[in-house]
């Protein structure tokens, strides 16, 4: 993605529709509001993201501080990658505390495991790497604006790695939770899967949060992708 940052907006014009067309993309508009501190890279992700369909910029800052002054409620938040991993997490603390906002979305170079986990286990639902495409951007600017999360590979190979394969006990019920949850279906859909109330699954969820020792929706599915379920 870095490298494509600096190429014109024609060539992320033909990149994104290289990508080819999804059925799945929300017929609403995804608003994401930009926090990235390099000027190029800045107007880099700018290009990219007016070039992606039903997904608009409403707003775009230079410092992490100016983020939760500026979202608003709904909109996605996308931390460039000139944005040190302090101020990142500080940026979603800040933002999480200030506004209820659909999802946030951090691109980080040279993504490490102990970069990665701190990020996941703050809140952020997508993370990418030096490696991710504008493909990836834009399936993860739709997943955190549904509130699902979506790691580009790099990320999950990193997780993966770190994650322990020891096999849990789990209920029935938990068990039938699980495969659709790494599919990284919502809460709401979820429920209607199974015929259950929302608060139901909750539950579920946060029983299975405890026996795996995860903090956030993210790391659970990278473990539950590394268990095999």
């Amino acid at each position: 993605m870095l490298q494509e940052l600096g190429r014109s907006s024609s060539s992320f014009m033909q990149n994104t529709i290289a990508g080819g067309n999804d059925n799945g993309r929300k017929e609403l508009a995804v608003q994401v509001v930009i926090v990235e501190a390099h000027v190029l890279l800045r107007e880099g992700l700018q290009q990219m993201i007016r070039c992606l369909p039903q997904i608009r910029i409403s707003a775009c800052v230079s410092q992490a501080q100016e983020a939760s002054e500026t979202i608003k409620p709904g909109d996605v938040l996308v931390i460039g990658s000139s944005i040190g991993v302090g101020d990142c997490l500080e940026c979603i603390r800040e933002t999480r505390k200030a506004q209820t906002i659909s999802g946030i979305v951090v691109i980080q170079q040279q993504l490490r495991p102990e970069t990665a986990f701190p990020l996941i286990k703050s809140g952020a639902q997508g993370l990418l790497s030096e490696k991710a495409s504008c493909r990836d951007l834009e399936l993860a600017l739709i997943a955190a604006a549904s509130g699902n999360t979506f790691l580009d590979q790099r990320a999950r190979e990193i997780l993966n790695d770190r994650v322990s394969h020891v096999p849990l006990h789990f209920t029935k019920r938990e068990l039938q939770v699980l495969p659709l949850l790494r599919l990284g279906l919502s809460n709401i859909h979820i429920a209607q899967r199974l015929s259950l109330k929302e608060k139901t699954v909750e539950k579920h969820l946060t029983h299975i949060y405890e026996k795996l020792q995860t903090r956030s929706r993210a790391e659970t599915i990278v473990r539950i992708q590394a268990l095999q379920f």
